[in-house]
C-alpha cells in the first residue's frame, strides 16, 4: 500500500470511529456527522470560521514538519506560536500601523519565535534532546505570558486577562462578506515558500540528508550542529508566524486561552504528513474541520468536547501501528 493512502485511510477510520461515541453520547448518528459537517460547509461563516480554525494548524503544523525532515522532533509549537503572538501585540498596541504594516509584527514573531527553536537546536549539538528543550519551552512561554497578563500587558479595561487589542492598522481583515480570512494568502505564501525551500534548495537538501544519516550526512559536507539549529529555528519561525497570523486576523487581542492547544495538535498534523510540506495543508485543514465542529456538536446534540480530541488521536495511532507494524515485519523476515 503506498504510503500516502496510509493516512488518507486512517482519516477516514476515525470518522467511522465517531459513529459508536456518538451513540454513547445519545445523540443519532446521521445526526452527528450532519452537524459536524455543517459547522464547516453549511454557510459562508462556517467556511470562514473553518478556515480561520485551520490557518494556525498550517503555519505551526509546518513548524513541526521541517524539523521532522531533518530527523529533529520540535514538540515546541505552542510556545513558539504564543512567542510569536506576544511579540506581536506588542508592536500592534505600542504603534499606528499603516498600509502593510502587519509585515513588522510578522517578521518580529518569525524572528522571536526562530530564537527559541534555535536555541533548542544549539543545546541538542550539547547532549540534550529537543523533545525535552522544547517542551520547556512551552512553559517558560506559558508562563511569562500569564506573568506580563497580571502586569503591564493586561488591558486595564477588561475585567478578565487579555492584553489591549492591536491597531485597526495591523489587523489582515477578512473579504468575501467579512467571513473569509486574508491570513490564508499569507499561509498560501509561506507553504509555498517552504515548499521551495525543502523541494528546491541545497539547504533543503542536506536537511533532508539529516533526516536520513547523520553519517551519511556528514559525508556529504553537513554541519550538523548548523544544519540542526538552522531546521529548528525555522520550524520555530514558522510556528511563531501561527500566532501572529491568528492575533492579527481573528482574536486581535492575545489572553490565557489565546490557543486551543494548536501547537500539540499541530504535532499530529506533522506526523501525518510525514515531514512532507504539501501534505500539511490538508491534514489540518481535516483537524481544523474538527475543532471547528466541536462547538456545534456541543451546543446542538450535548455531545463532550473530548469527543474531538479522540478522533483527532485516532488516525495518529492508526498510522503508528500500520508503520510499526511494517517495521516489525522487515525486522522478522531479515532475521529469517
Amino acid at each position: 500500500m503506498p504510503e500516502t493512502v496510509i493516512p488518507v485511510l486512517a482519516i477516514l477510520a476515525s470518522l467511522v470511529v465517531l459513529a459508536p461515541l456518538v451513540e454513547i453520547g445519545g445523540a443519532g448518528v446521521a445526526e452527528g456527522y450532519r452537524e459536524l459537517f455543517k459547522a464547516s460547509f453549511g454557510s459562508m461563516v462556517g467556511v470562514g470560521s473553518w478556515l480561520t480554525s485551520s490557518l494556525p494548524l498550517v503555519l505551526v503544523g509546518l513548524g513541526v514538519a521541517l524539523p521532522y525532515r531533518a530527523g529533529l522532533f520540535n514538540v515546541g509549537g505552542e510556545g513558539q506560536l504564543l512567542t510569536g503572538a506576544l511579540v506581536g501585540v506588542y508592536i500592534g498596541t505600542a504603534f499606528g500601523g499603516g498600509p502593510g504594516a502587519f509585515l513588522l509584527p510578522l517578521l518580529a514573531g518569525f524572528g522571536s519565535a526562530a530564537a527559541l527553536g534555535a536555541v533548542a537546536g544549539w543545546l541538542k549539538s550539547r547532549g540534550m534532546h529537543e523533545i525535552v528543550t522544547t517542551i520547556m519551552f512551552n512553559f517558560i512561554a506559558f508562563f511569562s505570558l500569564t506573568f506580563l497578563l497580571r502586569g503591564g500587558l493586561k488591558d486595564p479595561d477588561l475585567p478578565y486577562a487579555a492584553s489591549r487589542a492591536v491597531s485597526d492598522g495591523f489587523r489582515l481583515g477578512r473579504f468575501a462578506g467579512d467571513d473569509i480570512p486574508y491570513g490564508i494568502f499569507i499561509a498560501a505564501v509561506v507553504v509555498a515558500l517552504t515548499i521551495y525551500l525543502m523541494d528546491y534548495t541545497r539547504l533543503g537538501w542536506r536537511l533532508g540528508l539529516l533526516g536520513q544519516s547523520d553519517a551519511v550526512a556528514v559525508r556529504q559536507g553537513v554541519n550538523l550542529v548548523r544544519s540542526r539549529t538552522v531546521a529548528l529555528a525555522l520550524g520555530g519561525g514558522l510556528a511563531g508566524l501561527g500566532g501572529v497570523v491568528e492575533l492579527l486576523g481573528n482574536q486581535y487581542r492575545i489572553g490565557a486561552h489565546f490557543s486551543p492547544g494548536w501547537g500539540f495538535t499541530a504535532v499530529a498534523v506533522a506526523l501525518l504528513a510525514r515531514g512532507k510540506m504539501l501534505p500539511v495543508v490538508p491534514f489540518a485543514l481535516y483537524f481544523g474541520f474538527l475543532q471547528n465542529g466541536e462547538v456545534r456538536l456541543q451546543a446542538i446534540l450535548g455531545l463532550p468536547g473530548n469527543l474531538v480530541l479522540i478522533l483527532v488521536a485516532a488516525p495518529v495511532i492508526i498510522v503508528a501501528a500500520v508503520y510499526g507494524f511494517r517495521a516489525y515485519r522487515r525486522t522478522v523476515t531479515v532475521g529469517t
